[in-house]
């Protein structure tokens, strides 16, 4: 089953630095809760492949992901990991001056036992959690 998140902000941010603090992904250990390691493995000026370690309720999960760098925008797509599949975007556009909207989207599906003991309120919860991480990061 297919499932999907979506987050928008405004924020009294400018947009480039805001969207800096999500590309830098071997900071990732220092805010997103259950980040044990964060590793850059390739990186090209319009891409970068990562692996971030996670442990939740003493199991160890990682991801290694594919991120599109734009102007305005990461795209994340799942390497391999968790996720039957996992696709997101971050993006961040500028409202006026030091004021910027940041958007979140994400669409995936767990594997069939995690879908079936993960309920839509532990994904939201956890997903909120890491979203405000980076917001308090960049403010």
């Amino acid at each position: 089953m297919k499932r999907d998140l979506h987050y928008k902000k405004v924020l009294e941010l400018n947009a480039e630095k805001a969207l800096n603090a999500v590309s830098d992904f071997e900071k990732y250990i220092d805010f997103v809760p259950g980040c044990t390691a964060a590793a850059s493995i390739v990186q090209d000026s319009n891409f970068e492949i990562g692996r971030l370690d996670f442990n939740f309720l003493g199991k160890e999960y990682f991801i290694k992901s594919r991120n599109e760098i734009a102007k305005n925008s990461i795209k994340i797509e799942q390497i391999e990991g968790p996720f039957i599949f996992f696709n997101a975007e971050w993006s961040a556009k500028e409202v006026k001056n030091d004021l910027c909207e940041i958007a979140f989207y994400a669409e995936f599906e767990l594997p069939l036992v995690l879908n079936a003991i993960t309920p839509q309120s532990l994904i939201e919860a956890f997903s909120n959690n890491v979203i405000e991480s980076f917001i308090k990061k960049v403010q």
